[in-house]
């Protein structure tokens, strides 16, 4: 898994902002995330995952130096 130096293979790993929250009639909750242009291997990924519906564990972090 992961070490101290080496990330996790299996992590999708991006800065983005939060575009909208939308809360849902069946009670869940949508959340919509803008990515740079510049990451599209990484949309490319999470489409990926889409597609095989690969359930996914979502950790959100301030990008360092910004707060």
């Amino acid at each position: 898994m992961a070490t101290k130096n080496k990330k996790p293979v299996n992590v999708i790993q991006f800065s983005a902002s939060v575009a909208s929250i939308k809360t849902l009639v069946d009670g869940g909750i949508r959340i919509t995330f803008d990515m740079p242009e510049d990451a599209i291997a990484q949309a490319a990924q999470l489409m990926a995952c889409k597609k095989d519906m690969i359930p996914l564990r979502v950790e959100v972090k301030a990008d360092p130096g910004t707060v």
